[in-house]
This record gives C-alpha cells, sequence and structure tokens, in this order.
C-alpha cells in the first residue's frame, strides 16, 4: 500500500464546511491540477493489492476491500458536491457578467474545463435572454396605443347598439313605475275584483285567441305600423296601469291572459311578471 495515500474523507469534509447558498460565490477546497488523475491511479493500485491476497476471509484483504470502498464512495461524494459548486459559480457570474471576475485556481484541470465551457453557454444563454425580453417589451410599447383605441372603438360601438336595444323597453319599465306610484300599494285595480278566478288550460287558449283577434281589430289605423308582432302571454303578477307601445292604456291582474305588442310582452317577462303562451290556430 502506497505511503503517500490522499486522505478522500478529510477533503470530502473540509469541502462541506465552504459550501454556501445557491446565491452566494462558492468557496472550493483548493486541489491540484492532476488531482483525480492521482486518486484513480491510487484506488488502482489498492485493487492490485488486493488481487494478490489468496485468501479472501482473511483480514488484510477486508481491510483492503473497505479501504476501496470508503474511498469510492468519497470521490462521488467529492465530485457531485464540486460540480453543484462549479454549475452555481458559472450561473452567478454568467447572470451578473462578472466572468473575468473569478480565477479558478482551487479546481483540477477537467474541473476548470467544464467550468469555462460552462460559463461561455450561460453567458450566451443570459445575453439571448436580455434580448429577448428587451424586444418584446418595445414591441408592447409600440403595439399598446393602437390596441387601447381599437378596444375604445369596439366599446363605444357595442354601448350604442345596447341603448339602441334598451330604449323600447326602458319606456315600458318607466311607465309601469309610474303606474305603481299612481295605483298605490294593496289597492284593487278598478273594474276587477280581487278574487283571482282559476282557468283550464283549454279556456286560456281559446280566451286567448279571442282576445287577439279582438285587440288587432281595436288598433288604430295609425298605430298599426308601430308594432306588428304580438304576443300572448298570462300574468303572474298584478300590473298598475300602464301605456303600451301602441298608445293603448293597460291594466292587468294575476292570471289575466293579454295580447300585448312585443316590446310590452318581452319587458313583462322579462321582469317575470308574465309568461308567453303558444296559441294554436
Amino acid at each position: 500500500m502506497p505511503d503517500s495515500n490522499i486522505n478522500l474523507n478529510n477533503i470530502l469534509r473540509e469541502e462541506r464546511k465552504l459550501k454556501k447558498p445557491r446565491t452566494q460565490e462558492s468557496k472550493f477546497v483548493p486541489l491540484e491540477s492532476d488531482f483525480y488523475v492521482k486518486i484513480a491511479r491510487q484506488i488502482h493500485e489498492l485493487e492490485e493489492e488486493r488481487s494478490k491476497i489468496e485468501d479472501t476471509y482473511s483480514t488484510k484483504y477486508a481491510m483492503i476491500e473497505d479501504e476501496l470502498k470508503t474511498a469510492r464512495k468519497a470521490l462521488e461524494n467529492l465530485i457531485n458536491l464540486r460540480t453543484s459548486k462549479i454549475i452555481t459559480e458559472a450561473s452567478i457570474r454568467s447572470s451578473l457578467k462578472q466572468r473575468d471576475k473569478y480565477d479558478p485556481e482551487a479546481m483540477t484541470l477537467e474541473e476548470r474545463r467544464f467550468y469555462n465551457r460552462l460559463l461561455e453557454l450561460m453567458t450566451e444563454w443570459w445575453e439571448w435572454r436580455r434580448e429577448l425580453i428587451d424586444r418584446v417589451k418595445v414591441r408592447e410599447k409600440q403595439t399598446a396605443p393602437a390596441f387601447q383605441e381599437d378596444a375604445q372603438q369596439k366599446n363605444r360601438e357595442q354601448g350604442d347598439r345596447l341603448q339602441g336595444d334598451g330604449q323600447q323597453e326602458a319606456v315600458m319599465e318607466e311607465a309601469m313605475l309610474q303606474g305603481d306610484g299612481l295605483q298605490g300599494d294593496g289597492q284593487e285595480v278598478e273594474g276587477r275584483s280581487a278574487h283571482l278566478e282559476w282557468k283550464e288550460p283549454q279556456d286560456v287558449q281559446q280566451e286567448a285567441v279571442l282576445m287577439e283577434k279582438k285587440q288587432k281589430e281595436t288598433i288604430p289605423e295609425g298605430k298599426k305600423d308601430i308594432n306588428k308582432e304580438y304576443i300572448v302571454v298570462r300574468l303572474l303578477k298584478d300590473i298598475p296601469t300602464f301605456v303600451g307601445v301602441d298608445g293603448r292604456n293597460y291594466t292587468l291582474s294575476k292570471e289575466d291572459v293579454a295580447v300585448l305588442s312585443a316590446v310590452n310582452a318581452k319587458a313583462l317577462i322579462n321582469r317575470n311578471a308574465a309568461i308567453q303562451i303558444s296559441v294554436k290556430r
């Protein structure tokens, strides 16, 4: 067994003491440039010495076997630890543009080669990343005004459409609110009984057909073009007197069946005050 053996366990212990967080510069135990070559030669010599022992159950054989296992495990841990430090060091230097400020004298020849190539790749990566982010920021600044203008124009157009669609319904709701103020809470509608009479579905449909025909006949000539579409509805609640878009006054009670212009009928349906009835002709 050689007299000048390298104690890998002691080196590994010292290397662990110098371990720093990933955001800090790494420190290494100084190793000779040919350190790994010497370690490989030392392990090889131990293997040769072990092979010369005929009695594999002897104490000497067991001691050399144990020393080989310890050396291999310590070498593996040492390489892994120093590799992690090299990666951290290269990452910090490349991102902070400090490549020339670090002198890897404590590394072996193989570690320096690995460090320099890794630093070069990481530096290229960070430069490409910064350029890409800068280009994206420039494009965002250039396209932001045009995008905002298009969005504002679309919002204005959509607002105009919604305003036009809601005008007729707004007129209906305003008339109904005015009717609430005139009618008063708890009063009966004039000419109608507070008692609600239940009607069979068949009677409801027949009554709806008759009412639709009667109402179309009584619409003034000047009003006929206002709404060409009418809807048959059944009231779900009492509705105060209101003026329809056809110019007529309507006073409706719960369970009444009425033929109303589409605008008035849809307004009541949307407020859950009525439901549409399909009439078979």
